[in-house]
């Protein structure tokens, strides 16, 4: 992307790019673990990069059949595949270089640890991993732990806190602009690349400055001679202009992103980034308590590393400022907390009131025809480019389903369980513990756990149990009926005879169904009614039919795609 590399110099901030999505931190930190604090020679890289595959995580573009099937049933490779797949897929830097870049994406962010050859999870990445809370809560300590200078990356020459600097910015900004009697709607994207990315130290006030001063003469349009010239004037090392005022400020903001703080609006090159008005106390919380902040000196790694596993929020240990949260919250979903619970549950709850209107913005705006599709897409029955792409496949199979029972039977009673943004996109999966979609209605209530694992053991080993955990704690909860359905792209025969078993054993309403056999639900059943009928006719099907018929049946099963327009 840029073209300042490993020179020595100021330079325009960016994270590792080969991660575009930091959703997907969690599943490369989790195939990282057998590996954690091992040195990762060649060899080691080789057995990492075969995991993200097995897993679905990393895919090559040609997977001869023979290997792919060997891939589905988890049977080892040996090095002569191996081979072959590298030469059907070459790159340029070379697989292990590949792999360690990835790797590197998770280092930049603070959850690997590099010494040498060996790389380690750190705290942060223990934390990210353990998904015990909103995962914002661990990116906001990461985000504002990251110092662009420090002894992880000693070629840049910049003092500077961008994480907080960006904070502090579009605060400014926003005050300043207003008081020019214009309406406060953040920092623009080529704003953010060049005067706040670009920044030597903290000095956000300078910076701030020149955005208005910048606006003042040329309104919101980037204009490429001026920054051009503003990084030659301020001994800035060049980068390609695309890279300054689009590739850049694209992939800080997702990081940036997942704190839940800041958000993004508007469309194209007239792109803002603004403070959350819903996490507004928490933002306010940080401006308060980092107004001094200044850069910090690292002589060490450790002493970097320990520095970032020792950062506290500050609504953590101070019930003055986490009720302040609560109530602001509250306000802006014109709601009254129940003050009877801790506060950490009445954020929680208010959280998921938020979350739940978010999704049924989203559920608004998007056509069930289109959504349809995407499932397809991901399903592997529609060779398409996905308009969902920039969410990895795991939490976009989560979102459509979510999306497609909304839009379908009414947001009434839905619960989807993900952590969204205030525009309704989705920013990470929900805590360990909790279901991924539920459904309630007076006719039928539904469990939905979506998964796009594959192969026999994956499903097996992590999928199966949390089937059978969620249904009954649901059930004991509520004293509702609970129908469920498990939703990947293939079902393997054992996995039919485990979900078989329960359904006779335990007279339990469960299945284990494809993804395009879900939409074939959706596109014929109108009600909630129809559904529950057609649900109980596969049931029976399970019951009295071997697993292997049920396999080829329920893995075979071809939607009509005529039915659904605009495909």
């Amino acid at each position: 992307m840029g073209t300042s590399g490993d020179r020595q110099g100021y330079k325009v901030f960016s994270i590792n790019t080969t991660i575009r999505n930091p959703q997907r931190n969690t599943e490369f930190l989790e195939t990282f673990v057998p590996f954690n604090g091992q040195k990762m020679d060649k060899d080691k890289l080789m057995d990492y990069l075969i995991e993200l595959i097995k897993k679905g995580i990393y895919k090559f573009q040609i997977i001869p059949e023979k290997i792919k099937n060997k891939l589905d049933t988890e049977a080892p490779l040996n090095s002569n595949e191996v081979a072959e797949l590298i030469k059907l897929n070459p790159q340029a830097t070379g697989w292990n270089g590949r792999v360690l870049t990835q790797l590197r994406s998770l280092k930049d962010q603070g959850f690997l640890r590099f010494d040498e050859q060996t790389i380690k999870i750190t705290k942060l990445g223990e934390e990210l991993l353990a998904n015990k809370q909103d995962a914002s809560f661990v990116y906001t300590k990461a985000m504002l732990g990251l110092h662009y200078s420090n002894p992880c990356r000693k070629s840049v020459l910049n003092k500077a806190v961008p994480f907080l600097n960006t904070l502090f910015v579009i605060d400014e900004v926003n005050k300043m602009w207003q008081s020019l009697g214009n309406e406060p709607k953040g920092i623009l994207k080529h704003e953010f690349g060049a005067f706040v990315l670009s920044m030597k130290d903290c000095d956000y006030k300078t910076a701030a400055n020149n955005i208005i001063a910048y606006r003042k003469k040329y309104r919101f349009e980037p204009n490429e001679n001026f920054f051009n010239e503003y990084l030659i004037k301020n001994n800035i090392l060049p980068i390609a202009y695309k890279t300054l005022i689009n590739d850049y400020p694209d992939e800080v903001f997702r990081k940036f992103e997942m704190t839940g703080l800041i958000v993004q609006h508007g469309k194209f090159k007239y792109m803002y980034y603004n403070l959350s008005q819903y996490n507004i106390e928490k933002v306010r919380a940080l401006l308060e308590l980092y107004k001094n902040y200044s850069f910090t000196e690292f002589l060490t790694e450790d002493e970097y590393y320990a520095y970032l596993s020792s950062l506290n929020l500050p609504w953590e240990n101070d019930e003055k400022i986490h009720k302040k949260i609560v109530e602001a919250k509250a306000t802006a979903l014109k709601m009254t907390p129940d003050k009877s619970l801790p506060l950490e549950a009445q954020e929680a709850y208010l959280d998921r009131v938020f979350y739940t209107k978010a999704l049924e913005k989203a559920v608004r705006n998007t056509d069930l025809n289109i959504i349809y599709k995407e499932l397809l897409i991901l399903a592997g029955k529609i060779k398409s480019r996905s308009n969902y792409n920039m969410i990895p496949e795991p939490l976009r199979l989560e979102y459509l389903l979510a999306l497609a029972i909304g839009k379908k039977y009414g947001v009434e009673g839905l619960i989807s369980n993900i952590i969204y943004n205030e525009e309704g996109f989705p920013l990470h999966c929900a805590p360990s513990g909790k279901c991924d979609i539920i459904y309630l209605n007076k006719h039928g209530a539904y469990i939905l756990e979506p998964t796009m694992q594959r192969n026999r053991n994956q499903i097996l080993n992590s999928e199966t149990t949390n089937v059978v955990r969620h249904i009954e704690k649901e059930q004991k909860e509520t004293n509702l009926d609970y129908r469920l359905m498990m939703i990947a792209p293939y079902v393997h025969p054992d996995v039919i005879s485990y979900f078989k078993y329960h359904i006779i054993s335990d007279s339990a309403k469960i299945l284990s169904i494809t993804i395009e056999r879900v939409v074939g639900l959706l596109i014929d059943n109108d009600t909630i009614n129809e559904l529950n009928d057609n649900f109980d006719n596969i049931l029976d099907f399970f019951r009295t039919t071997p697993k292997e018929d049920i396999a080829d049946i329920i893995n075979s099963y071809s939607v009509n795609q005529n039915k659904i327009m605009n495909v």
